[in-house]
């Protein structure tokens, strides 16, 4: 149940990070159906077996294109953000079955001409249901995933080609599935694919021109926004999350994670900033990561320092960095780790947090969290 209504709290979290402003009514300007064809990644050696054949997938998305005049459009140059719903074989029906997803998305132009069309990368993250999970008795050769509902995340570098009513492009794209150590086993899955699409346009794709005659208004309402959300901001964070280790000796068990950050972000670009977090955490996987024995909550707490980047668009920040721990008695996986994921404004004042925190490859635990606004300090752009 904990592992369903934290699932249920990152979709919506990432929903309204990409439906949450500009998007009050969403009216879609085109939809596209996605054949994809690719392979499965075996990125441990426990993993080898799972590869059988090469998989294969099928998305319905539908797309709108932000031609409001506002600060972010003009930034972006325009950009696409949407829902997706697919459906995955995973070239293994016996052990793996297949996956079917629903995702929201945002499609950043990279390149963009009338003839030549359009070059996006398009980010998204939902949830992902797995139809066949690891089990002791009746699937134990399932090494990848220990639960059927989970986090999907996809990645697509695309050229697309618009006509008045019809589009068609392809691209290249990297979808993953997995629960962030909710529940054992969680290697998660991996897979790569070459994409083609067919899309109708209920409106035609505008190509993003720059209006140099154009003189912003500072004191509208829409730079004032802007303003804030760019601005330099001490923010106080409390995350809570749930993990399980691999077994040993004993069943899994889900074990508390309760943390606080103090994230000092600052502004360097129209879009970006820099952030420095400190970081406390009491992480119970690590209290119990020996079978055999159990350490005291004072030996498992973590004091660690971080440093990282994020990208800003309406009202979502996508955050990655690296931070290491300078106290930290018990540390499995080592002393620097690393993070990947969300922010969110729901007001001034408060902020959501959803992401992965792990240690290079190996996922330790899913962020999620609220932040509280203590100081800011606009800036000009």
């Amino acid at each position: 149940m904990v592992v369903k209504l934290l699932s249920f709290l990152l979709f919506l979290l990432v929903w309204g990070s990409s439906f949450g402003q500009r998007f009050q009514q969403f009216k879609p300007t085109s939809v596209a159906i996605r054949s994809k064809g690719g392979f499965l990644i075996a990125h441990r050696a426990n993993m080898a077996h799972l590869p059988k054949n090469n998989t294969y997938a099928f998305e319905v998305e539908l797309v709108q294109q932000d031609v409001s005049d506002n600060k972010w459009a003009d930034i972006y140059k325009k950009p696409l953000r949407g829902i997706s719903f697919q459906y995955q074989e995973f070239g293994n029906k016996d052990v793996l079955g297949q996956g079917y997803s629903v995702f929201a998305h945002t499609s950043f132009p990279l390149f963009q001409g009338p003839k030549f069309g359009f070059l996006d990368l398009r980010m998204g993250t939902g949830i992902g249901w797995v139809t066949k999970m690891y089990d002791t008795e009746l699937n134990p050769k399932n090494s990848a995933i220990g639960s059927h509902l989970n986090g999907y995340v996809n990645f697509t570098l695309q050229w697309q080609k618009y006509f008045r009513y019809w589009n068609f492009g392809t691209g290249i794209e990297f979808g993953h599935y997995s629960n962030c150590a909710m529940k054992v086993p969680n290697l998660g899955l991996n897979v790569p694919s070459l994409m083609f699409n067919i899309g109708y346009n209920f409106e035609e794709r505008q190509v993003y021109e720059k209006d140099l005659g154009e003189v912003e208004d500072e004191n509208s309402i829409e730079q004032q926004q802007y303003r804030y959300r760019m601005s330099d901001q001490f923010r106080i964070f409390i995350i809570g999350s749930a993990k399980q280790n691999e077994a040993r000796f004993n069943p899994p068990k889900s074990r508390p994670v309760i943390a606080i950050q103090g994230l000092y972000s600052l502004n360097v670009g129209r879009r970006w900033k820099v952030d420095f977090a400190l970081d406390g955490i009491f992480n119970g996987g690590n209290q119990y990561h020996l079978d055999s024995s159990a350490y005291s909550v004072g030996e498992t707490i973590q004091f660690g320092v971080f440093v990282g980047a994020s990208i800003h668009f309406y009202k979502a920040e996508f955050h990655t960095g690296i931070g290491a721990y300078f106290r930290s008695p018990v540390h499995p996986f080592g002393f620097v780790y690393n993070r990947l994921g969300f922010r969110y404004h729901f007001t001034d004042k408060f902020s959501g947090i959803l992401g992965i925190k792990s240690h290079l490859a190996i996922a330790d635990y899913l962020e999620i969290g609220i932040g509280y606004k203590l100081w800011s300090k606009e800036k000009r752009q």
